[in-house]
């Protein structure tokens, strides 16, 4: 019985004195990775270092009798991101990171005697030292009986696996199915455009090995994928389509992109769903959709299955959780529920990036049917992370394997296939309601502030700019592409920062042009909207009352809206100098302003309740003094002005800076303490902001440092805080310091009106592996916290009792977090202009800023960086304080414009207030209001238009009732997709369609299909 020939100690490379010896044992290697050393790894240095590895290589003399009646092939197995086989001299086989072995077949000469020369050329990681893993000649039979027992090591090494599972020898239950597969992370550490030429290559090879391989099936995911290939490489698309419509090429897609799934907001989150899903339905309607393929992405927000239980999907499948850290993952398939009962199938599939090696197939084949007590296992074979999927080598391996009595069986066929007989099981299958927590990566919300910043600011335009059409009837037909741009970005190696520079150089001019596009097309929809309403009499002028009017010479117009449906509160703001007057009931008002240092002036707008218009006239400074003394005007009293007033019997250096709904002590330590409305404190301490070390984790801009802190660095401060602004719109002062070579300046600003005191670290960060953050010691100890995540909100104990809350040490927020006090629940929220990475226990809150990796980008975190974020006092908790309002309200400005001056005689250029969308209420969040695709009424200009889609969400506990108001019809439920739906829990019944008040239970998310018009209007039954 031949055993396989280990080439591990034949290979020789150059030694450090000079001269040539054995790779094997090298020094370097038994010093630096004794771990490596003792499995027997031919070992170098990382940093793209080159080993060179040579080889003499005879046939055995006891092979020769069986070359008639065998193959041998040389398998290798190496960590390197480069190799290269030569043989006599000409290259046979590349290989990289990704695609790391070889099974190349030995010719015929080798059999007769002739000597071949081996040299692997092979170059390190520059992250991670290189190795050669395995490197040995097998010995296949021709024939499939093995008539000369070449197979009977491997056979015996199978049975010898079964008996430590405790099974007997023989197979028993259960097949493999296997499916090939090709991960191909659109960027990471190649750009985006080697990802197209690697789907090509990846996608042709596959074809084409349906040709040679009858019982092939292969799947792969990314609607955004196939999207570029219809439109680029359209005959390759077009076989693409044959083998789907034969069932042997799966689409395995779900999200636009296999997208990160902690960093995005809500409405992303959904809107990758509806894009992708809607994508698959249109273009690949022979197939069902009911899966969600997410192999790879840095772990999974709470409420995923709402999300895509919206959209259709039944099954949601990965293997990212088996990278845990430190607790594995109790389940291999289960059901995953949030926290409004929505739920979905989860499946932890097999790793991707396999081969057909029998043993590691059965090796994961009993670890799933002891984890699932279910006989069948999926297998996944196949090159992947840069592509390349089931290789012949694989394939060929497979066969051999597939009729051999000591292993399993085979099944070739779709994943759909495998899953359903699963479905049949769900009532029977243990229940996760949590988020799908990754035990690594703790970086990721912390890396790349630049590629958040863009990602949340595209969002928001694109949002508005579906907003506004919604809101005036007017089709949006670029709006998808500038979505699917911002889509794309979402993807889980770019939005993370865990790519090469390049991926962030070319995305830049991505970014900027969605940005332009969608600020254009929500500016042009909104002044067009606006200016037909003033004319048609939907704003009324007010022109008379009790309070004097604007002089109207040299009058500029303006509008301010507010484009979320807030509930009502004042927003203070800076518009350019000028004397202005606000638009109201009873006539117009003169309003009060503060002349800001930069330029322009602080002006507060009274009370803006649900998505609102005011109307402003600006006077020009020179003109609107005249114009204000000539009628005598007094300015409107501000609602909450700031007062600024020195401490009395401390150091002439400390302040306390207030408006009524919150206040704060600024001395030498900067904010000393914060104070809600009630003048209760909210710190133990001064706000500490801390710098750390990062440094000595393997994935570098993914993890945080597990021990950093234990590796504090000093962060100077010079001198105490200066004032700039001190009220009563504005106060504002600033402090500045330094982190070792950065300079770094804090600003703080308290509004009048405003229930936060907000913070905006600026720095020229210049350091390398270190982190900034800030810490808030809380004055009474909380007993949980609560953040946002995608779908919903999270809630922890304060205190982890569990060594699974022990490993959540860190955690994506993405707009807010805030401790919970016991009682009523009293606490202090922080509002993130995040994502951010977030940490919290009964004694404080942190909030990751800052970080400096230097792989897989060098330069990642430096240049010029702007944090900001808010403190919000939450007497009854956070709930009560409406801190996911408030975090709306600090990451989405006002929408400030000039307007065009009227051009009828006599008219004004608007009346009090419009209100184009109620407010919703207590509790509930607006995902989205978006125009449907057209239904095949048209608009004036010539454009299709379709109803509206209108999401929103609950987060909170308890049912909620809100009513989209008179200017609308609810024309009934619908899906996330804008699918009519039967009647249910939470939406009106289709006969009760109209202005009547729409409910969502406890953190229930709902969508429904509006129109534009009162119920019964013509434009209402148009629909």
């Amino acid at each position: 019985m031949p055993r396989p020939l280990d080439l591990q100690p034949l290979w020789q490379a150059d030694q450090p004195g000079g001269g040539s010896g054995p790779a094997l044992g090298g020094e370097w290697g038994l010093r630096h990775r004794p771990d490596w050393a003792a499995r027997g790894l031919i070992i170098w240095p990382r940093g793209g270092q080159w080993c060179r590895l040579r080889l003499r290589c005879p046939c055995p003399e006891g092979w020769v009798p069986l070359a008639a009646g065998a193959r041998a092939r040389l398998a290798l197995r190496w960590w390197a991101d480069s190799a290269e086989l030569w043989v006599d001299g000409q290259r046979i086989h590349s290989g990289d990171l990704f695609d790391t072995a070889c099974r190349w077949p030995l010719p015929e000469r080798w059999w007769r005697g002739e000597v071949l020369d081996l040299e692997l050329r092979l170059r390190s990681p520059l992250h991670d030292d290189g190795a050669l893993i395995s490197s040995r000649i097998e010995l296949e039979p021709l024939d499939p009986a093995d008539p000369l027992g070449l197979l009977a090591a491997t056979a015996a090494e199978l049975r010898e696996l079964r008996r430590e599972h405790r099974r007997d020898g023989a197979p028993g239950e259960g097949v493999l199915q296997v499916l090939g597969h090709a991960h191909l992370d659109l960027a990471w550490l190649w750009p985006v455009a080697d990802t197209w030429q690697a789907a090509e290559r990846t996608f042709a090879s596959a074809l084409d090995l349906m040709e040679r391989f009858e019982t092939l099936h292969f799947g792969h995911s990314t609607p955004a994928l196939y999207a570029w290939l219809e439109r680029h490489r359209p005959a390759l698309f077009a076989r693409v389509r044959r083998a789907m419509q034969a069932g042997r090429f799966e689409p395995l897609n779900g999200p636009w992109v296999e997208s990160d799934c902690v960093l995005l907001s809500t409405t992303s989150l959904l809107r990758q769903f509806q894009e992708g899903q809607a994508y698959s339905l249109r273009t690949f309607p022979e197939w069902s959709h009911r899966l969600a393929w997410l192999p790879d992405s840095f772990g999974f927000a709470a409420g995923l299955p709402a999300l895509a239980a919206a959209t259709g999907v039944r099954w949601f499948c990965t293997h990212k959780l088996a990278w845990n850290a430190t607790n594995p993952f109790p389940h291999r398939l289960f059901r995953w529920r949030s926290r409004c009962g929505a739920e979905v199938l989860a499946l932890m599939t097999a790793p991707i990036g396999t081969d057909g090696d029998p043993v590691a197939m059965e090796r994961y084949r009993l670890q799933w049917q002891r984890a699932s007590g279910c006989a069948d296992a999926l297998w996944l074979p196949g090159v992947g992370d840069h592509g390349g999927g089931p290789t012949a080598e694989m394939l060929e391996q497979l066969a051999l394997w597939q009729d051999q009595p000591a292993a399993a069986g085979q099944r070739h066929g779709t994943l759909r296939a495998y899953l359903e007989p699963l479905e049949s099981l769900a009532g029977q299958l243990p229940v996760w309601r949590d988020e799908l927590y990754l035990e690594l990566h703790r970086g990721c919300p912390t890396s790349r502030p630049d590629q958040k910043r863009h990602n949340r600011s595209l969002e928001r335009l694109l949002r508005e700019a579906d907003l506004a059409a919604a809101l005036f009837g007017r089709p949006a037909p670029a709006a998808s592409d500038d979505w699917r741009t911002l889509l794309f970005q979402q993807f889980h190696d770019i939005l993370p920062g865990t790519a090469i520079p390049e991926v962030f150089e070319q995305a830049e001019p991505q970014w900027r042009g969605a940005r332009r596009r969608a600020a254009r097309r929500r500016d042009r929809t909104l002044r067009r909207g606006l200016a037909a309403a003033a004319t048609s009499g939907g704003t009324a002028a007010a022109t008379s009352g009790g309070t004097a009017a604007a002089p109207a010479s040299a009058a500029e117009p303006w509008c301010v809206v507010q484009l979320q449906p807030l509930p009502a509160q004042s927003r203070t703001l800076r518009l350019p100098a000028g004397d202005w007057w606000l638009a109201a009931a009873d006539g117009e008002r003169r309003l009060a302003g503060q002349p800001a240092p930069g330029g322009g002036q602080w002006l507060q707008i009274p009370a803006l309740e649900g998505v609102e218009v005011r109307h402003l006239r600006r006077h020009p400074a020179s003109a609107g003094s005249g114009g204000a003394a000539a009628t005598g005007a007094v300015a409107a009293p501000v609602v909450g002005a700031v007062r600024l007033e020195r401490v009395t019997g401390g150091e002439p250096d400390r302040w306390r800076l207030g408006n009524g709904l919150v206040s704060a002590l600024i001395g030498p330590a900067g904010v000393e303490q914060l104070f809600d409305r009630d003048g209760m404190p909210q710190l133990a301490g001064p706000l500490a902001w801390c710098r750390w070390r990062d440094r000595g984790e393997f994935w570098d801009a993914w993890d945080l440092a597990a021990d950093y802190r234990e590796h504090p660095l000093a962060w100077i401060w010079e001198g105490v805080p200066q004032w700039l602004e001190t009220g009563p719109l504005c106060a504002r002062f600033v402090w500045r310091g330094r982190c070792g070579q950065s300079p770094v300046r804090l600003d703080g600003r308290l509004l009048a009106g405003s229930p936060w005191l907000e913070l905006v670290l600026g720095t020229q960060w210049r350091q390398r592996h270190e982190l900034l953050r800030l810490e808030i010691p809380l004055a009474d100890p909380a007993c949980r916290w609560a953040a946002d995540t995608a779908g919903g909100v999270i809630e922890r104990p304060a205190t982890a009792r569990t060594a699974r809350e022990r490993a959540r040490w860190e955690v994506s927020a993405v707009s807010w977090m805030a401790a919970v006090g016991p009682g009523r629940g009293d606490g202090l929220a922080v509002l993130l202009d995040g994502p951010q990475g977030v940490s919290a226990t009964a004694e404080r809150l942190g909030v990751s800023l800052l970080r400096a990796p230097t792989w897989p980008d060098p330069g990642a975190d430096n240049g010029w960086q702007r944090q900001r974020l808010a403190l919000l006092p939450c007497p009854g908790g956070w709930r009560a304080a409406a801190a996911p309002q408030q975090a709306t309200r600090l990451r989405e400005p006002l929408w400030c414009r000039p307007m065009e001056p009227p051009s009828a005689a006599g008219a004004e250029a608007g009346g009090a207030a419009d209100t184009l969308f109620p407010s919703l209420g207590e509790d509930l969040q607006l995902v989205a209001l978006r125009p449907l695709p057209a239904e095949g009424s048209a608009t004036d200009d010539g454009a299709e238009a379709g109803g509206v889609l209108l999401s929103v969400q609950n987060l909170g506990p308890c049912r909620r009732r809100f009513s989209a108001g008179p200017d609308w019809t609810v024309l009934g439920p619908c899906d996330a997709l804008g699918q009519p739906q039967a009647a249910g829990e939470g939406s009106p019944h289709p006969d009760e369609q109209g202005t009547q008040p729409l409910a969502l239970g406890p953190w229930q998310l709902g969508h429904w299909r509006l129109r534009r018009g009162p119920a019964g209007s013509a434009a209402a039954q148009s629909s």
